[in-house]
Order: C-alpha cells, then sequence, then structure tokens
C-alpha cells in the first residue's frame, strides 16, 4: 500500500484538469482535490459531470478544442489562474501540439515531442515495438498502412482473423484531429473503409481479432523508473462481445506485466500509461493491443485498491518522492454502474445469440451487484457521491424523453 504522499505546498500548487465529463478524469479531479491540490476543473460542456465534483476547487467551461480561440483562451487562464501543472488528456495534447513548446514544462509528461505524438499514434507504436526483437513479441496480426504507399492488397488482408478493426488517431488525422476504430466483417469491407480514409489519415492501423478479455497493465514512469504499477481485467464489456469495460477487477498476470514493462521502456514514455492487452484464459495466451498515454477510464478501479496514480504523479512533477508499492489486492471489483452496466444488459438482451435464460441471468446479476457492498461503484465515490445521484438523474430523464418520444 501507499505509505506516504503528502507534500506540505500542495494547496498553493493550481492544477487544471480538462475534459472534466470523461469518467477517468474525474478520478484524477478526485485524487488530487482529496489530496490538497487546488483543483481547476475545465470542460467544453456545461454538463460535464466533474465541473461539479466536491474536489473540484474551480470549474470552468472553455472554448472547445476545434475553436480557434482556444489556446488564446489557455494562455491567459494559466496566467490569470497561477496554474502550475496541466494534467492532459489525448485531445488536450492534439489540441496543443502547435503551442506544445509553450506549455510543456506544465505537464508531467516527456518532453520530447516526437515521443509524445508518437505515443499518441497507434500505427507508430507498433512499428517501433515490431522492429524491436525484444518488443515484438505478443503482437496480434497487423497490416500499417502510411502516406506514399499503396493500399494493402486483399491477400494481405486475409492473413489477420476477422472481423478486422481499421484505426486512424487523432495525432494522424489531418483534418480534424479525430481517432477512428471501424469494426469490419470481412477483408473487403476492411479494404474499402481504408480507401475511405486514406485521404485524411498519415497512417492507418488494421488489427484483425483475437480471443479473450480485455486486460491492462498500467504504469506511473519518473526519469526512466518504473514507481508504480496495476493491473485489472475486464469481466463485463459494453457491447457484451467487446468494447468499453463496464465492469473490472484488479488481478495479476506476471507474463503480461513483463512483456508490458519491456514495451513501455522500450517507447520511452514517462508519466501515467496504461497498455491494453487481450487474454485468451483458455490458452493463457496475450495479444498487445496499444498503449493509452494518458489517464485511462478504469482509473478509479486503481484509486480503491489505494493506488493513487494521480497524486503521485502530481507530486514527482512538483520534485517530491512518494513512498510506492507495486503490491496491490487483486479480486477488487468496481464497476460505471449507469449507464455502461445497464447498457452490458441492454446489449445481451438485444443479441439474438444469448438464450432467453442467458438474458434474464444478465438482469438477476445486475441486480445482485447493485446490493453487494463488496464491488464499488466508479461514481459513488466517498466524499463525492453527489455525482453518482446526478448521473442517475440523467439517465432516468433521458429514458423517459425516448419512452414519450416512442424511440
Amino acid at each position: 500500500m501507499i505509505i506516504d504522499y503528502s507534500p506540505r505546498s500542495r494547496g498553493s500548487h493550481p492544477v487544471l484538469v480538462p475534459d472534466a465529463h470523461a469518467i477517468g478524469m474525474i478520478g484524477v479531479i478526485r485524487s488530487l482535490g482529496r489530496s490538497g491540490y487546488t483543483v481547476h476543473a475545465c470542460a467544453n460542456q456545461a454538463d460535464a459531470l466533474g465541473l461539479r465534483s466536491n474536489f473540484a476547487a474551480k470549474g470552468t467551461i472553455s472554448p472547445s478544442y476545434e475553436d480557434p480561440d482556444f489556446l488564446e483562451w489557455l494562455d491567459d487562464y494559466v496566467k490569470e489562474n497561477d496554474i502550475r501543472a496541466i494534467v492532459p488528456s489525448e485531445g488536450f495534447l492534439i489540441a496543443i501540439r502547435p503551442a506544445f513548446s509553450r506549455f510543456v514544462s506544465l505537464l508531467p509528461i516527456p518532453r520530447d515531442e516526437a515521443v509524445v505524438y508518437g505515443c499518441l499514434s497507434k500505427a507508430s507504436v507498433l512499428k517501433t515495438l515490431i522492429a524491436n526483437q525484444e518488443t515484438a513479441a505478443n503482437i496480434p496480426p497487423t497490416v500499417i498502412w502510411e502516406q506514399g504507399m499503396p493500399l494493402p492488397s486483399i491477400s494481405s488482408l486475409r492473413k489477420l482473423n476477422t472481423p478486422l478493426f481499421v484505426k486512424g488517431d487523432g495525432t494522424d488525422d489531418m483534418e480534424a484531429g479525430a481517432n477512428l476504430v471501424s469494426r469490419e466483417e470481412s477483408h473487403s469491407a476492411a479494404l474499402g473503409r481504408m480507401e475511405q480514409i486514406s485521404s485524411r489519415y498519415r497512417q492507418i492501423l488494421v488489427q484483425g481479432f483475437v480471443p479473450g478479455q480485455g486486460t491492462g497493465a498500467y504504469f506511473l514512469i519518473h526519469r526512466g523508473e518504473i514507481v508504480q504499477e496495476f493491473m485489472n481485467r475486464c469481466l463485463h464489456e459494453v457491447p457484451h462481445t467487446g468494447g468499453f469495460c463496464s465492469l473490472r477487477e484488479s488481478w495479476q498476470h506476471p507474463e503480461m506485466m513483463e512483456d508490458a514493462r519491456k514495451k513501455i521502456r522500450a517507447l520511452g514514455w514517462e508519466g501515467v500509461a496504461m497498455l491494453e492487452y487481450r487474454w485468451d484464459p483458455i490458452s493463457n495466451k496475450f495479444w498487445f493491443i496499444e498503449i493509452n498515454a494518458r489517464f485511462w477510464a478504469a482509473l478509479h478501479l486503481a484509486l480503491y485498491a489505494g493506488i493513487d496514480f494521480p497524486t503521485m504523479l502530481l507530486d514527482l512533477h512538483r520534485g517530491e518522492t512518494p513512498h510506492a508499492s507495486r503490491s496491490f489486492e487483486p479480486g477488487l471489483q468496481c464497476r460505471y454502474t449507469v449507464p455502461s452496466e445497464i447498457g452490458y444488459v441492454v446489449s445481451r438482451w438485444k443479441d439474438p445469440a444469448v438464450p432467453l435464460v442467458g438474458k434474464f441471468a444478465s438482469v438477476a446479476g445486475w441486480i445482485a451487484r447493485f446490493f453487494d457492498p463488496r464491488i464499488y461503484s466508479d461514481l459513488y465515490f466517498p466524499g463525492d457521491r453527489k455525482l453518482y445521484f446526478d448521473q442517475w438523474g440523467s439517465f432516468i430523464a433521458g429514458a423517459l424523453k425516448n419512452i414519450t418520444q416512442g424511440k
């Protein structure tokens, strides 16, 4: 467990946390606020939950990242509020790319711009790892296309199992900085999707299907050294056939973690990062899917397990030395109750391949977990539980609106 990370002067160190609507960034706001940092929560939408967090000293609405005035607004906000650090999201990093050198000292990430934006590109990450013999293992069948190259042949795509996943990253998007992930059921459909987006993305990644559960290896790295680790596996995804992880548990897999250590070191990342894998419990094989060089949606599970990544990250950025341990309790469960766990049940209910008994079992399981005190909820966080009820209110209001409109 964490022994001590309570530096004296956190309160005089204002921190800006953008994208306060995202569940992972809400976790960042809560971690930093409860540890004494002065948190400025920021979002471009007024209904962002994190703006109303008890752990945010101030909530503010910013221009959208696409707004040409965003960088000027950011400059002014940092100066007027004496912001000492910014915890960036991927969208934020893409938005500040033209002015990276102006803000990099505030960011707890690598100082090398090429490393930062290279790690935001799935294609660039896979190219780096495949080129290194030590890190080329445990990667699913993959095709990488770059501008200036001919599109891959259908025969090369047939080496990948279906469904195929066609991916373009915001950092490679030459138009709007948008991420794209498109599931294609056939090789010809995947090639057609590549043709559609080839004029927009500098690089496109295509990955074939690999079986198993979603898992994650999480790191805090400082000056090339791994300070903290964590792992979890996904028990439910939305839709249930694969997607966003709505129910997860702390977990350990030594071989996967060692593979992740090699890969994160090879990429030269500093700060926090999540390496996403898929693990087949039948064969015990695993495959690296991608890196999320930012805070992740499942952050609350680590917080409940006593692994306080955001506070340790900011303490290190300020020059403090938090005492951390890589140990954590496996089997701890946490879920994104509403709307994601409801979405999991709905996806199973709508799937004709799921037998009726399985559909009812999903409903019964949801109810049982709702009343199980051993299972945590992302939003039902000590000292900030009003966000949980706010989310329920929004969900119910939306459902009633859909009913009245006949949807």
